[in-house]
């Protein structure tokens, strides 16, 4: 019989059955966070949550990317991220062509914003990670500040951007609709909201056993699919969205989950130069974002 203990929703808001769907996260094996599915709404989270003081700890010592890559390169992890960073400023630059004012919520190391400071975008960078806003602060350029984005942050900073970027930041946040609500009350009128979170229908998530192991971690709060994130957003308030699939990874990083049970962390953005290849490629990645069914999902949300 699965275990259906009780969960406070973070979605819904209600408190009922959950189904288990892990015990295990791939950086935490401790027990105390298990990965559950209301029952209500489906959507799938962490539960019991980490308090707010352990969750301070965990981002200032940046715990997420060090507990996959222990010997970090600033510079190489920079390359490695060129292709999202490179597609992002593009789906910016279609929104809103420079000069705008952007604000990058869990900006990281900071990538996204030193390359729309460069494309002629004012931005700022904010992140819970001290480590990471010292390292972009250092070697980039942008203004780069740490904290949350909470009520206080909102009263200063109330409709002052013209863009708020949330890149696989929203499944991190103990209260997503709230947050987003907050997000929101920082655009100036017509100013665009653009999320991008991990899609937990991903085909792959639910047709490899040694994925799905690695996919649950001690990081993400929520994990949301397509009518999850519209449930979110209209909870929020939002009007009418429309959310799209992006499949990031590629075949080959597919095959290496196949073959050889791993991630493909030793290697670079892909590059498909062979014909033949890129036909594959492309007709992978049509294929998974058109069914919904890849490794994440976008949405824009306007003011």
């Amino acid at each position: 019989m699965p275990d259906t203990g009780e969960m406070s929703c973070l979605l819904c808001g209600v408190s009922a059955p959950a189904e288990v769907l892990s015990e295990a996260l791939r950086d935490d094996r401790s027990g105390r966070h298990k990965v559950r599915r209301c029952s209500v709404c489906g959507h799938i989270q962490l539960f019991p949550l980490p308090d707010e003081e352990a969750d301070k700890a965990y981002y200032d010592a940046d715990r997420q990317a060090r507990s996959l890559i222990p010997d970090f390169d600033f510079e190489l992890w920079r390359q490695k991220c060129r292709e999202d960073t490179e597609r992002r400023l593009q789906w910016l630059g279609r929104v809103r062509p420079a000069p705008a004012r952007v604000l990058d919520i869990g900006s990281g190391y900071g990538f996204f914003v030193d390359a729309a400071v460069g494309a002629g975008y004012e931005a700022v960078g904010s992140d819970l990670s001290t480590e990471r806003v010292a390292l972009a602060n250092a070697n980039l350029r942008g203004e780069f500040v740490c904290g949350l984005v909470d009520d206080r942050f909102v009263e200063v900073q109330r409709g002052r951007f013209d863009l708020v970027t949330l890149f696989h930041v929203l499944e991190h946040v103990p209260m997503p609709v709230e947050f987003l609500g907050r997000c929101k009350a920082l655009l100036s009128p017509g100013g665009t909201l653009l999320i991008e979170v991990p899609n937990v229908a991903d085909a792959l998530l639910w047709e490899c056993a040694a994925y799905r192991e690695f996919y649950w971690q001690r990081a993400h709060l929520s994990y949301f699919d397509a009518a999850r994130l519209e449930l979110a957003l209209r909870r929020a308030g939002c009007g009418d969205v429309r959310v799209e699939g992006v499949q990031r990874y590629g075949v080959r990083n597919l095959l290496n989950w196949v073959d050889a049970g791993k991630p493909q962390l030793e290697a670079a953005a892909e590059t498909v130069p062979n014909p033949v290849v890129a036909e594959l490629e492309a007709s992978y990645r049509r294929h998974r974002e058109q069914a919904l069914r890849s490794d994440s999902l976008t949405v824009e949300v306007r003011s």
